[in-house]
Formats: structure tokens, sequence, C-alpha cells
């Protein structure tokens, strides 16, 4: 019976985690909303699509790899043969995204 109560405990723990909402970074992500629909292959003409699991930019698809949080969420993203670092700091509809330890860019939320 304690071990029934015990997975059902830790079953309603998974289940309530704050780890399963919706990242503040996730969502579609662009310079302007002109730019929104873009699929260039720059940061400045391309959107930048966030989920949980993964990232879509002007560098192609990458799986987010290791990923921890301070103020802002840093990622190990797995972008083909090469791994890449990303810092995304989400503040309401700006984010802005550091992409390989490039110049960083601040997106807005697309609508």
């Amino acid at each position: 019976m304690k071990a029934m109560l015990l997975v059902v405990c830790a079953a309603g723990v998974v289940v309530a985690s704050p780890a399963l909402a919706d990242e503040p970074f996730a969502g579609r992500w662009a310079v302007s909303e002109e730019m929104c629909s873009g699929h260039g292959d720059t940061a400045q003409t391309s959107a930048l699509v966030a989920t949980e699991s993964s990232l879509w930019w002007f560098d192609g698809y990458c799986r987010i790899g290791k990923m921890y949080k301070t103020k802002a969420f840093y990622v190990q993203a797995h972008c083909g043969s090469k791994d890449v670092p990303v810092t995304l700091d989400a503040q309401g509809d700006r984010m802005n995204v550091t992409w390989d330890r490039g110049k960083a860019e601040q997106l807005k939320r697309c609508k």
C-alpha cells in the first residue's frame, strides 16, 4: 500500500511540475513583424521557431541538448554535426538571442 501511495504522489508531482509548462522562449520570433514568415539565411531575414526541444532558425534545425537557466536559458543545440551554444533571454514579447557566440539579436514575438 505504501508503494502504491508513493507512486501516485510521484505521478502527481510530475504532472504538476512547472517543467511541463511552455517555456518563455517557446514560439515564433523575428527581428520585425514583416520577417515573421521569413525563411532566409541570416538572423535578419529568418524567423526563429523555438520549442522546448528544438530550435529552427537561419542555421537550420537544431535539437536542444543540455539546457540550464539562470536569468536566461543557456542551450547546447545539436545542429547536424556541430554543437552550437545559444542564449535565449526572453522578456515578455522580446527576446535577446546569442547564437554561436555571435552578436546578440533582439527579436520580437510573432503574433
